[in-house]
C-alpha cells in the first residue's frame, strides 16, 4: 500500500506528560528515526506537548464526506484537486493522520459513477506528494452494479484501492420508487432526470441472479490483492454469515444487534459510525454505537459523513465513563489499523509509522486538536510548541 507523504523536515520526536504508550497514558519521550517511532527517546530537542494530550493518529476506515467538497450542492461540482486539498486540511484538523476515502461505484452513475471515481484517482496521484494526511481509497461497490466489475477489478490490480466493501442500497431505492420527490433527490446526485434513474434502478434489479458469482469474483480479486473486505449494513444475520464464508471479515453498520452479534461470533470486526456516538443515536434508526460498545460489540468507529466524529466520540465515551482513554482510542487508530491490515500504524510504539496528535482536552465536550504528526513531520500545528531538551527533562 503506498502511504507516503510529502518530504518535510522531519521532527526528532515529541515529548509530554500525558502520552498514551502501550503502558497507558503516563509522561513520556518518544524519539523518531526518519518516518518511524525510534526504539530509544533522542537527546536531541523534542517537540514538547507539556499537559496536552499525545495520541496515536486516528486512521478513518470510512470516510465519505469529500463528497461535499466535491459536490457541495446538486448539480454544483468542483475540481477533485481543490477538494482533496480542502479535505486534506479538515483531516489533519480532526486528527485524522490516515483516511480511506469512500469512493463509490454504482449503478446509480452520477457522483458515484466511474468517471468521478476516475477523477478521484488521478487527482490522488498528481497531489499525494503535497498532502499532509495519508490518503487511501475504500471501494464501496454496489453488488447490482455487475457491469462494473471488471473495471473495479483493475482499479484494485492497480493498486488505485486499498480497501474494499460490498454495498447494497438497490432496496432502499427500489422503496423509492413512486416517491418521486425522494426520488429526485438520489437523481440529482446521479447527475440525471427522474425517469432516467428510475430505469436505472430497474435495470440494477434486472441483474439480481448474477449478483452472487460476480461479488465472488471481486472478493476473491480483492483477496488477492491483499485487501481487505467488508460487507455494508448487514440486514440479518444470514447475510452475515454468507459475506464472512465469502472472505468478508469486516460488518460495516450491523443494521440490529443480532448481526453484531453473530459477527462477534464469527470472529469479524465490526464498524459503526462516529456521528452515531456524538448525536446519541443513529440517523437510521439503526443501533445505537454507545450501546454496542457496551456490550463489545462495536470495534471500530468511524467518520462516516462527518470529519470531526472520531474524535468527538472517543472523548465522549470517556467523559461519560463508557470506556477508559485506552481503549475508547483503540477504536479509531489500533483495531481500524489492524482491520485494514495496516501493521505499522495504530499505536506510539518503536517501529511504527510515527503518526500522532495532540489534543487539548480541557473543555469539556469540545477536545481540539493542536497539532498533527505524519510520519514524522508536523503536518498540522494551530498553536506554537516548544522544543525540550534531555538535560532539562532529567533536571526536572
Amino acid at each position: 500500500m503506498n502511504t507516503s507523504v510529502s518530504p518535510l523536515p522531519l521532527l526528532s520526536g515529541i515529548a509530554g506528560r500525558r502520552v498514551l504508550t502501550a503502558d497507558g497514558l503516563r509522561a513520556a519521550r518518544i524519539g523518531f528515526s526518519g518516518d518511524r517511532i525510534a526504539p530509544g527517546a533522542s537527546a536531541t530537542p523534542l517537540l514538547d506537548a507539556g499537559d496536552l494530550l499525545v495520541l496515536p493518529g486516528i486512521i478513518d476506515l470510512h470516510g465519505d464526506a469529500f463528497e461535499r467538497a466535491v459536490m457541495p450542492r446538486p448539480g454544483v461540482t468542483f475540481p477533485h484537486d481543490n477538494a482533496l486539498q480542502d479535505v486534506d486540511r479538515q483531516l489533519l484538523a480532526n486528527g485524522i493522520t490516515t483516511e480511506f476515502h469512500g469512493v463509490t461505484l454504482s449503478w446509480e452513475g452520477g457522483l458515484r459513477g466511474e468517471p468521478y471515481a476516475e477523477r478521484m484517482f488521478d487527482a490522488l496521484a498528481r497531489m499525494r506528494a503535497t498532502l499532509g494526511a495519508r490518503h487511501n481509497v475504500h471501494l464501496r461497490f454496489e453488488t447490482h452494479h455487475v457491469g462494473g466489475v471488471e473495471i473495479a477489478r483493475e482499479w484494485i490490480e492497480a493498486g488505485k484501492v486499498q480497501f474494499l466493501a460490498l454495498n447494497d442500497h438497490l432496496p432502499s431505492m427500489a422503496k423509492r420508487l413512486g416517491d418521486d420527490p425522494k426520488l429526485l433527490q438520489a437523481a440529482h446526485r446521479a447527475e440525471c432526470d427522474l425517469a432516467t434513474f428510475q430505469e436505472r434502478i430497474r435495470a440494477a434489479m434486472s441483474c439480481a441472479d448474477e449478483v452472487a458469482n460476480a461479488m465472488r469474483e471481486l472478493t476473491e480479486c480483492a483477496k488477492q490483492a491483499g485487501l481487505e473486505v467488508a460487507s455494508h449494513d448487514d440486514p440479518d444475520p444470514a447475510t452475515r454469515r454468507y459475506y464472512h464464508q465469502m472472505g468478508c471479515r469486516i460488518a460495516e453498520f450491523p443494521l440490529t444487534t443480532e448481526v453484531a452479534h453473530v459477527a462477534r461470533e464469527l470472529g469479524d470486526y465490526t464498524v459503526f459510525g462516529g456521528p452515531n456516538v456524538v448525536r446519541g443515536r443513529s440517523h437510521t434508526n439503526a443501533p445505537s454505537a454507545t450501546e454496542m460498545i457496551k456490550t463489545g460489540l462495536c470495534d471500530i468507529l468511524t467518520s462516516d459523513y462527518y470529519y470531526p466524529a472520531p474524535l468527538a466520540a472517543t472523548m465522549k465515551l470517556v467523559a461519560d465513563g463508557v470506556l477508559p482513554l485506552a481503549q475508547a482510542w483503540a477504536l479509531v487508530s489500533r483495531n481500524p489499523a489492524r482491520a485494514a491490515g495496516l501493521r505499522d500504524q495504530g499505536s506510539l510504539e518503536p517501529g511504527m509509522l510515527a503518526d500522532a496528535i495532540i489534543v487539548d482536552d480541557s473543555v469539556p465536550g469540545v477536545p481540539r486538536v493542536c497539532a498533527a504528526i505524519v510520519g514524522g513531520s508536523l503536518r498540522y500545528a494551530a498553536q506554537q510548541f516548544d522544543m525540550e531538551r534531555l538535560q532539562q527533562a532529567q533536571a526536572a
